[in-house]
């Protein structure tokens, strides 16, 4: 048996020399080093073994698959069988209500954990929001992940409370257009059918890191982005190269109440949008409202492709009438309603959605004085018109009109007039 080194001897004046304990201690440690590093590699190996026996699909020495290897032929292939379905409109808009109800077709799928994939991506999918922007390194994500977002939006809010609101308007540099609430202020967040990304190998790249979550043996493949509000020209035009029919891109576009939206962002973000007012907010819903009826205008319709590739839903009609809005979609697409589905879709929607924010604002008017009345009044002399231009089907009346009735509070046009 190895036997312990006697410690050191004092001398004959009764004290221990420093410099011969370090020297001892130091070797001691040399001695042990070996015995210490191979009990913590018997100690990783044996993790990892047993982790690799828990998941022998994943290889742990090697980073994530983030695409699946597909050739060029093979994706024009998928693109010529399947139709892909694009969601889009800005944050808060509903648009993961409506994802959901829509893959409760059996035809249709949206986007997933595929089954035996690696499962170091699962949670990853789920934190995103199944946004397939935050799935792909094609599209830019515009600064909705919030990544690198802190120090520029203390800037922002520094100069918007000390310098005046004409020098913004002067100096549009100097105000944080990135992140939720702010993308679709800037002109530059765009992507229309003349962009240089257009291009054979980021249809490839796209669609093979888009197919790890999707289930290709469905007919239509569902991703959901708010973003895709200001892309839909890009997408459309970019599936449809190489092909020789037309591009497998269709859109839906869904609306929701301006204020409700402001609100629930307010709600949702909390510190990440305190620098913005319900005015900043709203601004970024039209712009991103006028963005897409342009886009309407210069590309679908003047190419002729109109509604038979896009549609939009008002998300107040989805939360009335789920099942009717849902089987016109699926009607559209081609689809039948299944029964199964139908249920899901029932046990899925509350009406009463919007009614929480609406009550927090009428309450606002209602209580907080001349100055809330004043702001309102304010907002809607100079929002008014821009909000009622990009609406469709009737919804001018409820972007604009008695908030307050639907909860038995006075007409917000009888508080301001």
């Amino acid at each position: 048996m190895r036997q312990r080194r006697p410690l050191p001897q004092p001398d004959e004046g009764g004290e221990v020399d420093p410099a011969e304990v370090r020297r001892r201690a130091k070797q001691q440690e040399q001695e042990m080093a070996p015995y210490v590093v191979g009990a913590v590699l018997f100690i990783a190996l044996g993790v990892a073994g047993l982790v690799t026996w828990w998941h022998p699909n994943i290889s742990f020495h090697r980073a994530p698959v983030s695409k699946l290897d597909m050739e060029k032929e093979e994706v024009l292939a998928h693109l010529r069988n399947h139709t892909i379905l694009h969601v889009g409109g800005v944050h808060y808009s509903g648009l993961t209500l409506l994802s959901e109800l829509l893959v409760q077709h059996p035809q249709l799928a949206g986007m997933r954990h595929q089954e035996g994939a690696d499962k170091r991506k699962t949670h990853w999918v789920s934190d995103v929001g199944n946004d397939g922007v935050f799935l792909q390194t094609v599209i830019p994500n515009w600064g909705t992940d919030h990544k690198h977002f802190a120090l520029w939006k203390s800037v922002s809010k520094m100069a918007k409370r000390i310098l005046p609101a004409s020098v913004e308007e002067h100096f549009p540099w100097m105000k944080l257009r990135s992140g939720i609430g702010r993308f679709a202020l800037n002109p530059e967040h765009h992507l229309d059918d003349s962009t240089w990304l257009i291009r054979s190998s980021a249809q490839v790249h796209l669609f093979s890191e888009w197919a790890l979550f999707w289930d290709l043996s469905k007919k239509v493949l569902l991703e959901k982005s708010p973003s895709n509000v200001v892309l839909s020209p890009f997408l459309h035009r970019l599936w449809s190269l190489d092909l020789n029919t037309q591009s497998p891109g269709r859109f839906i576009f869904q609306q929701r109440h301006p204020l409700a939206v402001a609100i629930a962002t307010r709600r949702r973000l909390g510190p990440l949008v305190d620098d913005l007012s319900m005015k900043d907010l709203m601004e970024n819903w039209l712009a991103a409202e006028e963005r897409r009826a342009k886009d309407m205008q210069s590309y679908f319709e003047y190419y002729g492709f109109a509604k038979d590739v896009f549609r939009i839903v008002q998300f107040e009609d989805l939360i009335r009438d789920p099942e009717k809005v849902v089987s016109e979609i699926f009607a559209w697409l081609g689809l039948s309603l299944p029964a199964e589905a139908i249920q899901a879709i029932k046990v899925k929607v509350r009406s009463d959605v919007n009614v929480k924010h609406f009550k927090q604002y009428c309450n606002f008017l209602v209580h907080g004085g001349h100055q809330a009345v004043e702001e309102h009044h304010r907002l809607v002399k100079e929002l008014r018109d821009r909000v009622l231009h990009p609406s469709t089907n009737g919804s001018q009346t409820d972007c604009n009109g008695n908030v307050c009735e639907m909860l038995g509070v006075q007409s917000l046009w009888q508080i301001l007039h």
